[in-house]
């Protein structure tokens, strides 16, 4: 090959890589991969409303597409203001910035793509306003006559692939401040949209757990920062080779074997399981029908955003920790009459099925958030062990906690 061939070849090759990384790490916003759809691809689907260019034209979702425009146009009737141009023009300068945030394909013309970009993410603002604060919408909002709807349409707004930049909404809110809302963004999102989040019980108070100034790059994003905050805050910083996860050793005996369970009374994350002398207390669970979806957006989330061997899974994890105490109906009987679960599922076999179908598709990567449960209750069981061995050979008193730990003995002295 000639010297001028190779030369042409590299600096091909070299701009392609250019453009390539540089586009990557702005990348935020994903179509799933079907390994995760396979399991419930409906989890995943907005119900409602398309935000964002992934769902965009779907014909279940056109309905919605109206009433974008009367949200907009009730803008600029409150702001007294005859039309939308400055808003297109604020979202045209923000159009490479945001179509820079989708990792896939847009098939929206750049005039469509600013259009959506303006019409949802007003959708967007006007729809969190008008929960916080009733007198803005009309008797003759369709959304708000119905609870369902409503609800609905939250839920969709977590969805990761229906998503816009954080920037285009900040933009956005920033432009269309209400005279004497002092609330920013962040706070009004989080109070909005944070009682469908797991954990939430109906009629809780919502309030912000991250950093003030946090910036997020969706909304999606918004509400994982917030809802794993006080339990990421537990954690050190990693600043070494994670240790391998006791969860490839046979950990289900430590957790079901003697092991008692108990409602956390005081925690302030779903996230933060506990274990002390031979009890697991566990914050409490409230399940309906959004559950499942939202969880599988947060643990898809981590798994397209969080970095392997660098960045812990705080979601992923925890729905591993509960497929670990939940194997059938009963299981989920046992924490029900512990007042750790409760659920609108009708019966417990669709709460035990959802959490054992909920890791299907998901790669574990370590650290694993719960390694330190599993090293307090290896540590218990054998001081237990060891004390009933004693006990039997040297003071010759009945034990009756011999029998169901004999099992585990062998499995004890390996892992030693």
């Amino acid at each position: 090959m000639s010297e001028d061939i190779s030369d042409e070849i590299s600096v091909r090759i070299d701009e392609k890589c250019s453009d390539l990384s540089d586009a990557w790490r702005r990348q935020s916003i994903f179509k799933f991969h079907s390994k995760l759809r396979c399991e419930n691809e409906m989890a995943y689907e907005p119900q409602v409303v398309s935000i964002g260019p992934y769902h965009r034209g779907k014909p279940k979702l056109k309905k919605m597409e109206e009433h974008k425009v009367r949200y907009l146009n009730m803008l600029l009737l409150r702001r007294k203001e005859s039309s939308a141009k400055k808003y297109v023009e604020a979202m045209a300068e923000l159009q490479e910035e945001a179509k820079s945030s989708y990792a896939d394909e847009i098939n929206l013309s750049d005039g469509d793509f600013v259009e959506m970009l303006c019409l949802d993410g007003c959708f967007v603002i006007e729809f969190l306003r008008k929960l916080c604060q009733p007198k803005l919408y009309s008797e003759n909002d369709p959304i708000f006559q119905m609870s369902w709807l409503i609800s609905a349409t939250k839920r969709d707004l977590i969805l990761f692939e229906n998503q816009l930049p954080f920037v285009v909404l900040q933009k956005l809110f920033d432009m269309t401040k209400l005279r004497g809302e002092e609330e920013n963004l962040n706070d009004l999102a989080i109070r909005r949209l944070s009682s469908l989040m797991p954990g939430s019980y109906p009629g809780q108070s919502s309030h912000s757990t991250i950093p003030a100034g946090y910036k997020a790059v969706h909304l999606l994003d918004l509400m994982h920062k917030n809802f794993t905050a006080s339990f990421s805050n537990t954690f050190r910083d990693l600043k070494h080779e994670p240790t391998k996860t006791l969860l490839q050793k046979p950990v289900i005996e430590l957790v079901h074997i003697g092991t008692k369970f108990k409602r956390a009374i005081i925690s302030e994350s779903l996230l933060h399981i506990t274990f002390k002398n031979g009890v697991v207390k566990i914050p409490p669970l409230f399940v309906d029908d959004h559950t499942e979806s939202i969880f599988r957006n947060l643990i898809a989330y981590e798994q397209y955003m969080s970095k392997p061997f660098e960045t812990r899974r705080y979601v992923t994890d925890y729905i591993s920790f509960m497929d670990l105490l939940i194997d059938s109906p009963s299981d989920v009987e046992k924490l029900r009459n512990s007042d750790i679960i409760r659920h609108g599922l009708g019966n417990d076999k669709a709460v035990s099925v959802m959490f054992n179908k909920l890791s299907s598709g998901v790669s574990n990567e370590v650290p694993f958030c719960y390694d330190e449960i599993f090293v307090e209750m290896e540590k218990y069981y054998r001081c237990r062990i060891l004390r009933a061995y004693l006990m039997q050979k040297y003071f010759h008193t009945p034990w009756s906690i011999i029998s169901p730990l004999a099992a585990i003995v062998m499995k004890l002295k390996l892992w030693g």
